[in-house]
């Protein structure tokens, strides 16, 4: 599937492709519209062809849309296009855990469970709202490159799983859960099954289960006990070892029943190692540091690389190794404790006065903010609520002792309809508990999407009453097309305009004509005419005959428009052929030439002339014609090419002759129509004398002449 620089929707143009998963490809794109750079997942085509499937993906897809969090990656979009189903996502720049995993080998406890903690509480609102991942793994946690851990694909594993089971779950397979892997119900405890997997990765540097097939690494979650982790890490602490296991219990009776037990048990493996949590009743309160803790992720451009180098039976012996020498060695470590405890208690001192005198002025530098720990009872620091929809937005301020007042509300094409646009005070600032926070809630967008009234391929008439009749004014201009018929709309502008504004229609005018002239086909037979004819964009028009004294049978005669004059391409030229001279002349030529009758016709088809009637049709004419009375008075500085023809109705069809070759001459020309002999068509007795202008085609002037018949 090669999509790059293709624009989907119109908007979304396609930059590169970034990934490919079991079930989509990814893909670098931008948002024309917005100006922002967006991941697009488009459905494989294999997908694609089951329409039960693709029903839902996107309703999974679109009920995951609604997840709003800062350890979520944001869906904004789901489109169709033609075969193509893809889902508009937020574009993470960093790295999967699943790399990070790979560099470090094994991830530091601190910064294992701080990514843990942050995964926990994606899931945390998931699960508040009945959305269950289903395909939590290290490849779908993503670590930016601000170091912050996103969540992707929520929703979308649904749709996947219910699927047949291929080789395209590889990927996924080491982290299911048994309940999953037997093809029962999942909910809420599958994914906290694949989050104590994942954690035993990060601190083990390897998956609990592997094996040759994607079979075998299933039944092995169904039969096979873990090794605790802490066979391969002797640094994973009781407690921390004591929550992965609880979280891999194979029955999940026997798990966390819910996320926010994990949460919990996590942030306080963070804040005190080895001290066992316990549940009570009473609120737990956290200090500010403490919330500094439990958000701390190592930055990627610090990561240091860890290489594990000893087996299973190597940590044993180490660990034998050190209690052994635990004793001799505890005097020495003592003094050294005691010695980094005073350089470290020094240099705490040394930066609390640094800070203290920054933030009072002493040291002439800027303020720093002020943290939530430097506040009296009465106090809090604003949070940031911009982007929120309006529920949460409000539930984050009561949870912070504040109070939300809407101040208004305004359109925006940038934040959806019912979400926060602006608040007041600002995020960051110091506020008193139970103040008034001014939000100003979105509107969505005021304009409408004309795509929905489908335009394109209706007449005229039927786009702009339907356009009338939603509000809008409407102008019309016309372009040729060679796919369009004539009439019918091509496109529209603005695509989103707002409502009461003007829209302009682009309607087709038909194929695009051109003016080309017209040759001389005169004197030449009909195949040489025809191919003169076509090769100027002409085509051949009617036949008519005509009898001619001077010209050989078969030989054209006269043409429907004169040559040299200016026509549409494509116009068809009506034509004369002579038929050779009449019977009469030709029973009173074969009296005089030999008895063959083969001879007698080929000698009246050479050379008519000798054996025609001496006779033919002539008129004149002698006028002047003023072209002033057609340019106007200013006529002294126009030029104008014209000709004279004469126009004659033979059998039915118009016949033209040159009496004058085109010539261009000034407006103010008296212009002489003096021709003495003028022979016409023999048996017709009238005709037309035709002033032209060659480059229009029109007919500035025409005189009626009679026809005599001469011996």
């Amino acid at each position: 599937m090669n999509l790059e620089s293709v624009v989907l929707q119109g908007r979304y143009e396609i930059i590169e492709k970034i990934g490919s998963g079991g079930m989509s490809n990814v893909f670098r794109s931008k948002d024309l519209k917005l100006g922002r750079l967006v991941a697009i997942k488009v459905l494989k085509d294999e997908f694609c062809s089951d329409a039960s499937f693709v029903e839902r993906f996107k309703r999974e897809a679109q009920a995951a849309a609604g997840l709003l969090g800062e350890n979520i990656v944001n869906i904004y979009d789901v489109v169709d296009e033609g075969k193509y189903h893809f889902i508009v996502m937020e574009l993470v720049d960093g790295i999967t855990l699943k790399e990070y995993i790979k560099i470090k080998g094994k991830l530091d406890i601190t910064e294992g469970v701080s990514i843990a903690i942050q995964v926990a509480k994606a899931l945390k609102i998931a699960h508040a709202q009945h959305i269950v991942h289903r395909d939590i793994k290290p490849q779908n946690i993503l670590i930016t490159d601000d170091s912050k851990i996103k969540v992707a694909d929520f929703g979308i594993a649904r749709a996947v799983s219910e699927q047949t089971v291929n080789a395209n779950a590889i990927g996924s397979v080491h982290y299911i859960s048994p309940e999953q892997a037997r093809g029962g119900r999942c909910d809420a405890r599958s994914d906290i099954y694949s989050l104590g997997i994942t954690m035993y990765e990060m601190f083990a540097g390897r998956v609990p289960f592997t094996g040759d097939s994607t079979v075998a690494i299933a039944l092995a979650h169904l039969e096979q006990s873990i090794i605790p982790p802490s066979v391969y890490n002797n640094r994973i602490t009781p407690n921390l070892e004591r929550i992965i296991l609880k979280c891999t219990k194979k029955d999940p009776a026997n798990r966390y029943q819910n996320i926010t037990s994990v949460l919990d048990e996590l942030e306080n493996v963070l804040l005190n190692p080895e001290e066992p949590y316990e549940v009570s009743g009473a609120t737990k309160v956290m200090k500010a540091k403490d919330t500094a803790i439990l958000n701390q992720v190592e930055p990627i451009d610090d990561m240091e690389y860890e290489e594990d180098t000893g087996s299973v039976n190597d940590d044993y012996e180490n660990n034998e190794q050190d209690d052994d020498d635990y004793d001799e060695e505890d005097e020495k470590m003592d003094k050294i404790l005691s010695i980094v405890g005073v350089i470290i208690a020094v240099i705490i001192v040394i930066l609390l006065v640094f800070f203290v005198g920054r933030f009072t002025g002493v040291f002439g530098g800027k303020k720093t903010d002020i943290s939530q720990s430097t506040l009296d009872s009465t106090q809090t620091i604003m949070p940031e609520v911009t982007g929120l929809s309006e529920k949460m937005a409000d539930k984050k301020l009561s949870d912070n002792n504040l109070q939300m007042q809407v101040k208004s509300s305004e359109y925006s094409d940038t934040v959806e309809k019912g979400n926060v646009i602006s608040q007041e005070p600002k995020a960051g600032e110091t506020v008193s508990k139970y103040s008034k926070v001014s939000v100003v809630i979105s509107l969505g967008s005021d304009t409408f999407d004309i795509s929905k009234l489908n335009l394109s391929g209706k007449t005229k008439e039927a786009a702009e009453a339907l356009l009338k009749e939603n509000g809008f004014s409407v102008d019309s201009k016309e372009e040729n097309s060679d796919t369009v018929e004539k009439g019918m709309v091509m496109s529209y502008s603005p695509i989103k305009p707002k409502k009461g504004e003007r829209v302009t229609l682009t309607v087709s005018s038909g194929k695009k004509i051109t003016k080309v002239v017209v040759p001389n086909i005169t004197n030449m037979n009909e195949a040489d005419a025809k191919a003169l004819l076509e090769s100027s964009g002409l085509v051949l028009g009617k036949k008519a005959e005509q009898n001619s004294q001077n010209v050989a049978a078969g030989i054209i005669v006269g043409q429907s428009v004169e040559a040299g004059s200016s026509i549409d391409s494509g116009s068809a030229i009506d034509y004369a052929v002579s038929t050779g001279v009449s019977e009469s002349s030709e029973s009173a030529s074969e009296s005089s030439q030999q008895s063959s009758t083969e001879q007698a016709s080929t000698k009246a088809t050479v050379a008519p002339s000798t054996a025609a009637a001496s006779y033919r049709y002539v008129a004149s004419i002698d006028t002047n014609y003023s072209l002033q009375d057609v340019i106007g008075p200013s006529s002294g500085l126009t030029s104008v090419k014209v000709m004279i023809r004469l126009r004659q109705t033979v059998n039915g069809s118009d016949v033209y002759s040159t009496l004058m070759d085109a010539r261009t001459v000034t407006g103010d020309t008296i212009l002489p129509v003096r021709f003495r002999t003028i022979v016409g068509a023999n048996g017709v007795d009238q005709g037309q004398v035709e002033i032209v202008n060659v480059d229009s085609g029109e007919v500035l002037k025409s005189y009626t002449v009679e026809f005599f018949k001469v011996e």
